[in-house]
Parts: structure tokens; C-alpha cells; sequence
């Protein structure tokens, strides 16, 4: 199978696993490694999707829709988890709003960046300092926590952080 069709099927199992876990509406930053899961949730009718220029604008509208009771996920980068801290905490310790981010883990051995490193390192602690749940999806077999994500959001009435793998999004080892 080519790079590209593994990531269109990739794409596809993940939004449908999303929808399956009740998401309503996907806010999104682009980013090459979510490309193939954007342009499903665009296709995806039951998937409200609206596109924003910073990630904090994303969360703002995930987190109003959470407001009016509906299941959201914003669609990001790492460096997406890591401006939106401040809003994210409010999230989980103040509003106490049930949001799943799904954010391509930027910065790892996958990636050949040298921007993206930092990325990397420091995500996973400053979002679980902040009192998020943090889950990392490394390929198909962790595909139900997408699913179970928006759950957890909201049971736990606080975000959730998918950290996804370059392979896990895009279905093709680096």
C-alpha cells in the first residue's frame, strides 16, 4: 500500500473512531502529519469541523461547545497543548471542560526537525503539571483511546491529551 493511501486509511479509522466516541465538532490548526485525519472529519457529516490560525482559538471554541454540551476535539501539534496550557488548566481546575486534544507528538525520533525537539521533551510533563491526562497512541492498537478519550473528558469533566505518533497518524513506520 502506498504512503499515501496507509494515510487516508488512517485518517478514516481515526475520525470514525472519534465520532464513535461522540465527537460533535473538531476545531483544527493544519499540520502535515493530521492532513489525512483533517480531510476526513471535512468529509465526515456528522463532524462539525472549523478551521482556526492559533491553537488557543481552537480550545476557546472546543471549550464553548463543551459549554453547550456537546463532545468536542481540537486537532493540533504538541506546540498546540503547549501554548494553550494556561486555557487548558482553566479548563480542567476552574470550568471543569471535558475536551480531547488530539495532537501530532512533534519532536520525537520520527521527527527530523530540529525546531521540533523541544516540542518533544516538554509536552507530556507541562500538560500532566497542569493536571491533564496525557495518553500516547503509537499505531492502530492504541486506536480505541480515541474513542474512550472523549469519555474520560467526560467523566473526569477536564481535558484529555492524545499524544499520536508520526506512525500512528499516518499509518507508515518513519
Amino acid at each position: 500500500m502506498s504512503e499515501r493511501k496507509a494515510a487516508a486509511v488512517r485518517g478514516e479509522q481515526i475520525a470514525a473512531r472519534l465520532a464513535a466516541g461522540g465527537v460533535e465538532l473538531a476545531a483544527y490548526l493544519p499540520d502535515s502529519w493530521l492532513t489525512p485525519l483533517i480531510e476526513r472529519v471535512i468529509a465526515d457529516e456528522s463532524i462539525k469541523d472549523v478551521r482556526v490560525s492559533r491553537e488557543d482559538d481552537a480550545m476557546a471554541i472546543a471549550g464553548g461547545a463543551a459549554l453547550m454540551g456537546r463532545r468536542a476535539a481540537v486537532l493540533c501539534q504538541n506546540a498546540g497543548v503547549l501554548l494553550s496550557t494556561n486555557v487548558l488548566s482553566a479548563f480542567a481546575h476552574h470550568h471543569q471542560l471535558p475536551v480531547v486534544i488530539v495532537a501530532a507528538a512533534r519532536g520525537g525520533a520520527e521527527d527530523g526537525f530540529y525546531y521540533q525537539m523541544y516540542k518533544g521533551k516538554v509536552t507530556e510533563s507541562v500538560a500532566t503539571a497542569a493536571g491533564l491526562a496525557v495518553h500516547h497512541v503509537n499505531g492502530p492498537d492504541d486506536d480505541w483511546l480515541f474513542e474512550r478519550a472523549s469519555e474520560q473528558a467526560w467523566l473526569e469533566r477536564r481535558p484529555v491529551v492524545l499524544l499520536c505518533s508520526r506512525s500512528a497518524l499516518l499509518g507508515v513506520p518513519a
